[in-house]
């Protein structure tokens, strides 16, 4: 069908929509062949849209009131050159009147939605919210368990979920059921204390509300959780095209045993984390030439572990029983001694023959992503393991066909000041280079001074727009009142000082990447402003009327603890959520003491040769000082500790530092940032009255009494926490 619209620009609000489905809605709505004349779509927080509703039919101005008909609502406006007849209407359009032309319908996006919720009146009138919002309702739960019974039947495209329900299950113990089962969920709850934050945050939720919220609230964050998941589906694709591409380039060269094993271990590097991997190709076969077990060592680097007997055959003959890919955690792995683990088999002739392990030892867990990854390219990767079952131990002379790079394999460490290998370090460099070839928005976070503009830099240089502009804003420096100027620019004449236009620097970065350093500084009314310009990817600048459409990367970084920041009214949860879509966590040098020796001699080496010293040294005992230190300041403090000491060295030899006196408060700090748990909090509240009473727990005097607390229930607590006097030493 060939198209009988053309889309406009109307205040910079345009997007073609597809011209056989206006066909469809248009020929059953008109007797007669009507002509459109534009498409228009709205978000929630784009409304009202002057010309749109600033006046009604008759050109009659409205009131602000009047303005806000569809605020909160998402869709297209099809706007129409003849005059609809009668008050005929589809199911889920709307009509208005717009000045300038006949008639328009309006297509809101409807969303299939199941309810959580076990306050009957709040349920009720979350449903007619979404009713009204044009969304439908697929059904209304009370608990865990009759929300499992309507997923079963219906497929619900969203789930709100309560916390607190009835039962023994909670909304958490829901929310880890439909991330495997990858559904997306909002939390509703009245409860946004950090530590409820930071459980909640942990299943990976596509927003979160706190009781009581309006309509329009609600709306705008189905808009956007809906928005999140089709932008992370995909990044999902994106993903499996590309690891498919790797994997049928590895089967169409001509390499060793022993190269395709090393090719096919830096390509899923690349997609998924581990620390350990077992290629097994013949599950039968108990030869130890029969399977692979590597272990990862450095950024790119991986060395091969030596058989372990009968053990690893045991494991193995286990391995056959299960047909599906599936991945555990730590409380299944304790005789394995990982913290993780995702399973691969791979069927030939419907009998499973081959597999992949993956193992972690760090925090690092496998999720439904990963496994919706493996699932993607399972035969694929059985091809790959059967060419490396068959291929030649010994190389052979022929031509070798170009592959493409890895993610993990463009990206160079050293060269672009990244310098360690530890386990921590690995992780955020593995999600750089998942994360940089795509447009998804990055959040990082980090302590000062971990290096975050390095990791900023990395995901530039790796992505399309390498050779477009990387314009850094950092938010803490600009003054509350010009932020709004520097980010989105100004007018002439907009305020008093404004003596000619100035572009913002999202106009600076069209093409390329904006850097936000230090997000959590911005103040509060400049954060709606910032959620618009991120989600729209359209700004406005200050004394402006029209809209500008911009074509930027956000990545986001801060050291503050975001979720305190929400919890304390510093920070939006929506503009959380909507810069939240690819968290990269970079761990203080305290929690990577394994890279400081790399760190000080590579500083070392950088302002020797600044100074023509030639080559110098630190004694061990100097690097044991910089070892026991804990670095505050992270990498820059012990990058100007080095600097320091290379301009005081009278020879090339550094055999002692001056190290830097204790940061006063420096306890009160790390406390803010690293809260306890509930459990840890009552662990330590009876251990510091026990100490106390010096063990006495009943009794004038005892720790109950301290605790105002009875007896039974101070010994059921310290039994449940497993705290026992006298307490050990360990």
């Amino acid at each position: 069908m060939k198209p009988f619209f053309k889309c406009f620009v109307l205040n910079g609000i345009y997007q073609k929509f597809p011209p056989g489905i206006v066909a469809g809605i248009v020929n059953r709505e008109f007797s007669q062949r009507p002509y459109v004349i534009g498409v228009f779509r709205i978000a929630p927080h784009m409304l009202p849209v002057p010309g749109f509703h600033g006046r009604d039919a008759g050109g009659k101005k409205k009131d602000e009131g009047e303005r806000t008909v569809l605020e909160g609502h998402a869709g297209l406006f099809l706007v129409f050159n003849i005059v609809t007849k009668g008050p005929r209407m589809l199911h889920g359009l709307r009509k208005f009147a717009i000045l300038g032309f006949k008639s328009c319908l309006f297509i809101p996006m409807s969303l299939k939605v199941l309810i959580v919720e076990d306050q009957f009146l709040e349920a009720r009138s979350l449903s007619t919210m979404l009713k009204n919002g044009g969304h439908a309702v697929e059904g209304i739960a009370k608990s865990v368990e009759q929300a499992l019974l309507i997923l079963d039947k219906k497929k619900p495209e969203i789930v709100l979920v309560d916390i607190l329900l009835k039962g023994e299950a909670n909304g958490i113990d829901l929310a880890r059921v439909l991330d495997r089962r990858n559904i997306p969920f909002i939390y509703i709850s009245a409860n946004s204390n950090t530590s409820t934050l930071e459980e909640a945050v942990a299943t990976k939720p596509y927003g979160f509300l706190v009781k009581p919220f309006k309509e329009r609230q609600i709306l705008i964050a189905l808009n956007i959780a809906a928005y999140r998941y089709r932008k992370h589906q995909e990044f999902i694709s994106r993903q499996q095209k590309w690891l498919t591409s790797l994997l049928k380039n590895i089967i169409a060269t001509d390499e060793t045993k022993d190269e395709m094993v090393l090719s096919l271990i830096r390509a899923l590097t690349s997609f998924l984390p581990f620390d350990f991997i077992m290629i097994d190709t013949d599950l039968r076969d108990s030869a130890a030439g029969a399977f692979f077990r590597y272990r990862r060592v450095d950024f790119d680097e991986y060395i091969r572990v030596d058989d372990d007997g009968d053990t690893i055959n045991d494991i193995r003959k286990a391995n056959r029983e299960n047909r599906s890919a599936y991945f555990l955690d730590e409380a299944d792995l304790r005789k394995e001694g990982f913290k993780s683990k995702l399973w691969v088999p791979l069927l030939k002739h419907w009998d499973v023959e081959m597999s992949i392990a993956f193992y972690c030892c760090n925090e690092e867990k496998y999720t439904a992503d990963h496994l919706q990854l493996m699932n993607s390219v399972q035969e694929l990767l059985g091809e790959v393991v059967g060419h490396i079952k068959t291929a030649n131990a010994a190389s052979r002379p022929g031509h070798k066909r170009n592959r493409s790079m890895a993610p993990n394999q463009l990206l160079q460490p050293k060269v672009g000041g990244i310098i360690g290998k530890s386990v921590k370090l690995l992780e955020a460099l593995d999600k750089v280079s998942q994360v940089a070839p795509f447009d998804n928005t990055v959040l990082i976070l980090g302590e000062t001074g971990v290096g975050k503009e390095g990791l900023v830099k990395a995901i530039h240089q790796l992505s399309p727009r390498k050779d477009k502009s990387l314009v850094k804003v950092n938010c803490a420096a600009i003054p509350a009142n010009l932020v709004e100027s520097e980010l989105f620019g100004h007018e002439k004449g907009a305020f008093t000082g404004a003596i000619e236009q100035r572009i913002g620097k999202f106009e600076q970065a069209h093409g390329g990447t904006l850097f936000l350093d230090e997000i959590g500084e911005l103040p509060i009314d400049i954060q709606s402003k910032l959620l618009r310009a991120i989600q729209e990817k359209e700004i406005e600048r200050v004394g402006g009327r029209t809209t500008i459409r911009t074509d930027v990367r956000i990545v986001v970084a801060t050291n503050r603890n975001l979720l305190l920041e929400i919890a304390e009214g510093r920070f939006r949860l929506d503009l959380y959520y909507r810069i939240n879509v690819f968290p990269i966590k970079l761990p203080p040098l305290r929690e990577r003491r394994e890279d400081i020796n790399a760190l000080a001699s590579h500083f070392l080496q950088l302002y020797g040769d600044k100074i023509n010293r030639g080559r110098m040294t630190i004694t061990p005992e100097a690097m044991q000082q910089l070892e026991n230190y804990s670095w505050p300041g992270n990498i820059r403090e012990l990058q100007h500790l080095i600097e320091r000491h290379v301009l005081q060295c009278r020879t090339g030899i550094i055999d002692r530092f001056d190290m830097p006196e204790p940061i006063p408060f420096q306890h009160w700090s790390k406390d803010v940032r690293e809260l306890k748990s509930f459990a840890d909090m009552d662990r330590d509240h009876i251990i510091t009255a026990l100490k106390r009473c010096n063990g006495k727990i009943s009794g004038r005097g005892g720790a109950a009494e301290l605790l105002s607390l009875p007896p039974t229930t101070l010994n059921s607590k310290m039994k449940r926490l497993g705290i026992k006097w006298p307490l050990s030493k360990a």
